[in-house]
């Protein structure tokens, strides 16, 4: 399976990760260890789910590993865009209630 690609990017105090394709037990990693591009001083992280077409509990892992480094930090994690399959997954494991869920 190819690598999952995830853009960084950067406002003001809020990093972006848009990640593409299908987070599984394969791909979760590279959503992990996107957040290392954007060290540094940042008070937000938003992961943009628009992209994700498929989310297995791999990448339920990698969102929670990604709110804990967030929760270190003290900072806050935000998903947005998270439609279909990852909606529901999200929905049905009850984390939506966890994460602020942006459009």
């Amino acid at each position: 399976m190819p690598p999952l690609p995830v853009a960084v990017s950067r406002e003001h105090n809020t990093v972006t990760l848009r990640p593409s394709g299908e987070i599984d037990h394969e791909t979760a990693p590279a959503l992990t260890g996107a957040v290392r591009e954007a060290e540094g001083e940042w008070r937000g992280l938003v992961v943009d789910l628009s992209e994700v077409s498929f989310m297995d509990s791999a990448g339920l892992h990698a969102l929670i590993a990604l709110e804990h480094h967030c929760r270190e930090r003290g900072a806050r994690l935000d998903l947005a865009g998270a439609r279909d399959q990852p909606a529901r997954l999200l929905e049905l494991v009850r984390l939506a209630g966890i994460f602020t869920l942006a459009g």
